[in-house]
């Protein structure tokens, strides 16, 4: 695929990402007025979502079957692993770990999208997507926890995986522009639900306390 449809793709995925910047969770997390039990009730309702996403990379290990692609998907998941345990250790001890609808819907959405979409398009959800929302994340999180294992992590290693989406674009021709837009435009908007309600209950959460 020529340099030119990977830009494409390129401009718009960071076109999404500099609108996740301006969501509500981001500037909750971002906001020096945000109340700091506010901003640690955040990870309370981000841990569903990050031990779903374990879920998630798995589903893309068990249903690819492109050697090369397969690779990819297991170095990702051998980077990943342990990640949920690192951030329930970053939230407060008294808080027990949450159910939400919306969130594992959101989930859910993602297992089954890696279990039948194309491979190049599992690459694209998992590296364009999640991996770019996991970055703006992690970056507004190291603001609102400074030092904190978790985000520390995540910011160093987010970008690496977000760039081994670009290289398989780069590397493979069995996509369309127009393909990974309509995949990416329905990622983000799920990505933008969950993070609205992460926000939504956080607030909620702290104002029932």
């Amino acid at each position: 695929m020529s340099q030119q449809d990977v830009e494409r793709v390129a401009a718009y995925n960071e076109e999404r990402q500099r609108e996740y910047e301006e969501s509500e969770l981001i500037r909750l997390l971002t906001d020096e007025a945000t109340s700091a039990e506010t901003k640690r009730a955040v990870l309370t309702y981000l841990q569903p979502w990050s031990n779903a996403f374990q879920r998630m990379i798995s589903a893309r290990v068990t249903y690819e079957s492109d050697p090369k692609l397969r690779a990819l998907a297991l170095e990702h998941q051998e980077e990943e692993i342990g990640h949920d345990r690192i951030l329930a250790r970053s939230r407060a001890e008294d808080r027990e770990l949450v159910w939400d609808p919306v969130i594992e819907a959101g989930a859910s959405w993602f297992v089954d999208q890696f279990a039948v979409l194309p491979g190049v398009q599992r690459a694209v959800l998992a590296h364009l997507a999640l991996e770019a929302g996991s970055l703006v994340f992690s970056q507004a999180g190291t603001k609102a926890f400074p030092e904190d294992e978790y985000f520390e992590l995540h910011d160093e290693a987010d970008v690496e995986h977000l760039e081994m989406g670009y290289e398989v674009l780069r590397q493979r021709d069995d996509w369309t522009v127009d393909s990974l837009v309509t995949v990416l435009d329905r990622a983000w908007q799920v990505i933008g639900v969950v993070s609205n309600r992460i926000a939504e209950c956080a607030k909620r959460a702290t104002v029932a306390a």
